[in-house]
């Protein structure tokens, strides 16, 4: 039997944690059960390069800026001409285009959509969406339990919705490596403790809770060193921040990095106080290098490790809160120690990427069996 056909869509293949997830899927996929293709809505990004080099073919719709009627029923058109078996919408803009596909002309390939956000684009547009992803889609993939919930809220029947984490490679984070050396390079002292953010510089992720936090640390925060590895548009007012709170020997933007799992793994423990998420790779990531977490206690991040099992949750937006979990750590390592290595067997098995790929597989096989 030739493999059946889908065609993922996703908005770019740019840097970030869907994108990360497509690439991934188009790299271990069994070709011989499902040959996937790419549609985008811009070309280039940081994925092409990995995706091309799976066999995987990359097609671009060309979208020039924001939302443009004409372009939308252009693009419906020729998604509509697309010869493929089944479709895999990842984020809500070029999935809108596909469900208008079967809505205008009649594509035939039933939709599977994925959901790792929440509703975007402009707030006119949000009912439609809603509504078209109620009716068009065939299957629902959700990452979280707070994903999931995203979804019934919007009228999705809860027996089309399967939760499918995102899947990581655990050998990523298990190579060889020098520690001592590469926290030397990194510009640390053999003393220093380091607490690693990972994610954009943006309003939701909170960083500027993490600063205020690190600076009611005090005397207690001993020799500790906060590295921010991502970059955004709020780094020019963090960076202000950390100028006003006296910690700019403390604080250290590292920018965006290609070696994240050697920095995780040279770290002491994984800070993260954003407010929302679907599913964190950044923090998934942090329990496969074995670091103990401070998270907030937010849909997406509570579903990867328990409280005082494997991390400490705060509420959201709780800066003293945040730092007295922070401080829990610096003062007990024997307790960070055993929340990291617990963090790290439960990643290990729940997040196993090919645990997500016969889920995928399941969730393609049901929706094209109903449909047949």
């Amino acid at each position: 039997m030739s493999p059946r056909r889908v065609a993922f869509f996703i908005n770019t293949l740019g840097r970030g944690g869907t994108e990360r997830n497509v690439a991934m899927l188009c790299q271990r996929m069994d070709q011989t059960r499902y040959r996937p293709q790419i549609w985008t809505l811009y070309p280039g990004g940081e994925y092409e390069e990995a995706v091309r080099g799976a066999g995987v073919e990359i097609n671009c719709l060309h979208r020039s800026g924001s939302f443009d009627p004409s372009f939308a029923i252009k693009a419906a058109r020729r998604i509509a001409k697309i010869d493929a078996d089944i479709f895999h919408g990842f984020l809500p803009a070029i999935t809108f285009y596909a469900e208008l596909a079967r809505l205008l002309f009649r594509s035939k390939p039933p939709i599977v959509y994925s959901e790792a956000t929440t509703l975007v684009g402009h707030p006119w547009l949000r009912p439609l969406q809603a509504w078209l992803r109620r009716t068009q889609c065939s299957g629902f993939a959700a990452n979280s339990e707070a994903s999931r919930d995203f979804l019934a809220a919007q009228g999705v029947p809860a027996d089309w919705i399967h939760i499918i984490a995102n899947g990581h490679e655990a050998t990523r984070f298990q190579q060889p490596l020098d520690r001592e050396a590469f926290r030397a390079s990194l510009g640390l002292a053999p003393e220093d403790r380091l607490a690693i953010f990972v994610g954009r510089l943006v309003d939701t992720k909170r960083v500027c809770d993490l600063v205020e936090a690190v600076r009611l640390l005090g005397d207690a925060r001993g020799r500790l060193r906060v590295g921010l590895v991502g970059d955004g548009p709020m780094r020019p007012e963090l960076e202000k921040q950390v100028l006003q709170a006296g910690l700019v020997d403390v604080v250290q933007f590292m920018g965006m990095r290609s070696d994240v799992p050697e920095v995780l793994r040279s770290a002491d423990m994984f800070v993260f106080p954003s407010e929302i998420e679907g599913l964190s790779n950044a923090v998934i990531e942090a329990a496969l290098a074995g670091l103990p977490i401070v998270g907030c206690n937010v849909g997406g991040v509570r579903d990867i490790f328990d409280t005082e099992r494997e991390g400490l949750l705060v509420p959201a937006r709780d800066a003293s809160a945040f730092s007295a979990a922070m401080k829990r750590y610096l003062q007990d390592p024997a307790l960070a120690q055993r929340h990291g290595l617990a963090a790290r067997e439960r990643a290990t098995q729940a997040y196993a990427v090919d645990n997500t790929l016969n889920k995928i597989y399941q969730l393609y096989d049901q929706v094209l069996s109903t449909r047949a």
